[in-house]
């Protein structure tokens, strides 16, 4: 991160508050533009613990806006990594709660909780681990992943939402198998519905619509249905294979034509998972709300009626799809350059945010896949560089990376993101 000791315009500060890397602590919007308004330099912000070194200072801890926080986190701290999955989540859950303390909240306010695993095989015991963390009452839902690499030495790391917002629910759909470590399917926190992962064996043959018909029972529990989800995001087993990639289209879109206009299919993500448990064969997760939905687009960046929205603003949310090097001729540009395909990421998001009436600055977090066997510090460079050339506050958005065994054909990365549109 760099050194907030800057005077500021008001006008030109993002609209989110942000936790800083390994030399930023918590950087409040509001606060710097007091102190910009009046000439003077920001006031002096305690050292934050380092994170995520592999990544610091590419993204920053966390970001706060509107009364959501998204927060990553792993083992990293004094002492050096701990050694085996299960105490590097325990590490990783402190870190957690340490980061959401910064900015006058806890781990009780956690309402997703992804979890990523190099070794799946560690999975049952960092489920069992989340399920004593959390009153039952306040635990989060969450998504299990098994990745390819978090980075040298990582075995597991947490991308979590929380939420200030007191008008909160657990949900429960009987008949549906709970998510790994949780407690409810789903938690609603005012307008929004966070699904947590729902799966679908491999030994049936339609596994895509299994997991949107558990999806719609578990929005129906909440008094919603699949028709109010706007954001998915599809793990796949053996995705490098054209059969499974063709097989789920062609579920996913028999699934959704009723419910969705060709230009309204909720944002989706589709990613590669090396494994998902022993016979799952996908896992999604997704985003609802009770609320009004707008469908943004840019003509600059690929559309792709009756397979998914380029973004979809939920409230004053704006949430991306995941943006990869295909063109709006559906031709993948850069093939084997990843630092060429991460620019022509971030130049679509750029696009989307325009069409939005936003800027870079008001991208509050992103997730980054990157193809397995890629020079990942190619792609920290390339992101750094291009966002920093976007930004005009100084802070980096939040998020994170993960490697993964397959994205869209010839794609080596793909970015996602959510937005905030609100009040300064």
């Amino acid at each position: 991160m760099r050194s907030s000791g800057l005077t500021l315009d008001p006008s030109r500060l993002s609209r989110r508050a942000f936790l800083g890397g390994a030399t930023g602590a918590v950087c409040a919007s509001a606060s710097l533009s007091s102190s910009a308004s009046q000439g003077a330099p920001a006031a002096p912000q305690a050292p934050a613990q380092r994170w995520l070194a592999s990544e610091d200072p590419t993204f920053a801890v966390g970001a706060t806006a509107g009364d959501l926080t998204f927060v990553a986190q792993d083992a990293g701290g004094p002492g050096g990594l701990p050694s085996g999955a299960g105490p590097q989540a325990e590490r990783t859950l402190e870190n957690l709660r340490s980061a959401l303390a910064a900015v006058g909240q806890s781990a009780d306010d956690l309402v997703f909780l992804q979890v990523l695993l190099t070794d799946y095989a560690a999975a049952p015991e960092v489920g069992r681990l989340l399920r004593a963390a959390f009153p039952p009452n306040r635990s989060p839902t969450t998504c299990f992943v098994g990745v390819s690499s978090l980075g040298p030495d990582r075995a597991v790391r947490m991308d979590g939402i929380a939420s200030t917002n007191r008008d909160r629910a657990p949900v429960v759909a009987e008949g549906v198998p709970l998510p790994l470590g949780a407690t409810c399917h789903a938690i609603r926190v005012g307008e929004l519905v966070f699904v947590g992962s729902v799966d679908a064996p491999e030994d049936v043959g339609t596994p895509s619509t299994i997991v949107l018909e558990r999806m719609d029972a578990v929005l129906r529990a909440a008094g919603l249905g699949l028709k109010d989800s706007f954001r998915h995001w599809a793990f796949l087993r053996n995705m490098a294979a054209a059969s499974v990639r063709d097989a789920y289209g062609r579920e996913r879109t028999a699934r959704l034509d009723p419910i969705f206009a060709p230009d309204e299919y909720p944002a989706n993500s589709r990613i590669g998972s090396p494994a998902l448990g022993v016979g799952v064969a996908q896992r999604s997760y997704a985003i609802a709300t009770r609320g009004r939905r707008q469908y943004v687009e840019s003509k600059f960046a690929r559309r792709s009626p009756r397979v998914f929205a380029q973004s979809v603003r939920a409230g004053d949310w704006l949430f991306i799809a995941g943006q990869d090097a295909v063109d709006v001729a559906q031709q993948t540009l850069f093939v084997g350059d990843l630092r060429a395909q991460t620019e022509q990421c971030v130049r679509q998001l750029q696009f989307i945010m325009e069409a939005a009436g936003g800027t870079m600055d008001d991208i509050v977090k992103t997730t980054v896949y990157v193809l397995d066997g890629q020079d990942r510090s190619v792609f920290l460079d390339a992101y750094s560089e291009q966002f920093r050339r976007r930004l005009r506050s100084p802070w980096m958005p939040a998020g994170l990376t993960m490697t993964v065994d397959a994205l869209c054909p010839d794609c080596l990365v793909e970015i996602d993101a959510v937005a905030w549109l609100g009040q300064r």
